[in-house]
């Protein structure tokens, strides 16, 4: 039997990482969201698996933007029968973890098996899942809508900072803390409107109610990455959505894309409503994920 090896990644690793996600999982990954992840990896606590010289597995370890807090993700093994180096790269990312005295760990993974039981025989606990959703641009449909939108202007990237906020929240209260709180979105926010293209706001009565975030050619030529569509909670189920959703399928076209992607909130048990949304607007869910989350150990 020949020899597998585990050791940390390197950046020459990139290309066999993602093959690895290929193969492991048959084209369901979809690569060009991971190759973008692979910018934020923590080599040191990231491990791939060699025999014969290729890469056969590998595990990704990211940290959040809140101190003592990570992902675990992009677990994957090419081997017909993946369960015991699977195990084995989760214990090199987790006995990494350990020396790092974590308060919050996360794992994210395609909801298929053996991966998601795998998961959990370490300690990690379902969570939420989250679900990719594609628009073909070509066919969409746009309705009719008496929301104005327009682009957004530096002029108004404190309301947007506030409007986004709020508009992730409840359903996104999770992700907003994983992002080191409110004050670090609304500084991103703030620091990008003006600035980056693809910022789509929604107004009523000349108030900012809604924003929704565009970025073309961000997973390649003509493939949109789209950042979801938020509205305050107090304008909700008033066709706001609707609007920004029209809106951003107008300006990706504008841009040329051929399609757009967002990965987005689904509960264990039901979808949340910006799945919903994109659905009726003419998405489809291309792929499903599972989030798990355990404590760490930090002391």
């Amino acid at each position: 039997m020949p020899n597998t090896t585990i050791r940390a990644f390197e950046p020459s690793d990139e290309p066999e990482f993602l093959e690895t996600q290929r193969v492991a999982f048959r084209g369901l990954e979809y690569l060009p969201r991971v190759k973008v992840g692979l910018l934020a990896l923590d080599h040191e606590g990231s491990f791939v698996a060699e025999r014969d010289g290729s890469v056969i597995g590998c595990v990704g370890l990211f940290k959040l933007e809140r101190p003592g807090w990570f992902e675990v993700r992009n677990l994957a093994v090419k081997d017909l029968h993946p369960e015991k180096l699977a195990v084995d790269l989760l214990a090199k990312t987790s006995d990494y973890l350990d020396s790092k005295r974590p308060e919050f760990v996360k794992a994210s993974t395609p909801a298929v098996q053996p991966y998601v039981d795998l998961y959990k025989r370490t300690g990690f606990v379902p969570a939420r899942r989250s679900v990719r959703i594609r628009w073909d641009l070509s066919t969409c449909k746009i309705s009719e809508s008496k929301v104005e939108t327009r682009n957004l202007l530096k002029e108004h990237a404190n309301d947007a900072a506030e409007v986004w906020v709020e508009g992730l929240r409840p359903h996104w209260d999770y992700w907003i803390e994983e992002q080191g709180g409110p004050d670090e979105l609304k500084a991103w926010v703030k620091q990008s409107v003006g600035k980056d293209t693809g910022w789509i706001g929604a107004f009523f009565e000349n108030k900012l109610v809604g924003v929704a975030i565009l970025r073309a050619d961000s997973y390649g030529k003509g493939e949109a990455r789209f950042n979801g569509a938020y509205a305050l909670p107090d304008y909700r189920q008033q066709g706001i959505g609707t609007a920004l959703m029209n809106a951003s399928i107008r300006e990706a076209r504008q841009f040329l894309q051929d399609r757009m992607r967002v990965y987005t909130l689904a509960y264990l048990d039901h979808l949340a409503p910006g799945a919903i949304l994109y659905l009726k607007s003419g998405g489809l869910i291309e792929a499903e994920y599972l989030q798990l989350e355990k404590k760490g150990n930090k002391s």
